[in-house]
């Protein structure tokens, strides 16, 4: 509880209102977007992560944001991420080939996602209530995007 208290003190001194901070991330400078990802972001999704693998315990900046995270672009998608097919149909294909594939993207989908919606202050992709919603698209690259 302890810990989610502090997130929470995190995240609203992050987004509040008035002179010193914009209300959501959209509208964050960014300096108070570096801040913001790194202390609230980075933390709710390395402890995200840590569940799913725990190899993630030693998440950084550049687990998502690559090469971004060293030259201070922080640029998404990235290009060190793992390339997705690039249409409906191969993507499926994608995930029968492999089961790990299935596993990680049912991770993204039911953990990643709406976390990183929530955080964001958008909506989680949906086909037809929000076709720009969070998704694989905000990190992940598609064949053809190189």
């Amino acid at each position: 509880m302890k810990r989610i208290s502090w997130v929470a003190c995190l995240f609203v001194a992050a987004c509040e209102s008035g002179p010193d901070g914009p209300t959501s991330y959209e509208d964050m400078n960014f300096a108070q977007r570096y801040e913001f990802m790194s202390e609230v972001v980075l933390p709710q999704m390395q402890e995200t992560f840590v569940r799913f693998d725990a190899k993630y315990e030693s998440m950084t900046c550049a687990t998502c944001h690559g090469e971004g995270a060293s030259d201070g672009s922080f640029a998404m998608p990235s290009p060190q991420l793992p390339l997705l097919p690039a249409s409906e149909e191969a993507f499926f294909e994608y995930l029968e080939e492999d089961p790990e594939h299935l596993r990680w993207s049912n991770f993204m989908a039911e953990e990643v996602w709406p976390d990183m919606a929530e955080l964001l202050e958008v909506p989680v992709y949906d086909p037809k209530a929000a076709p720009t919603g969070f998704s694989c698209s905000n990190c992940h690259m598609h064949e053809g995007q190189l």
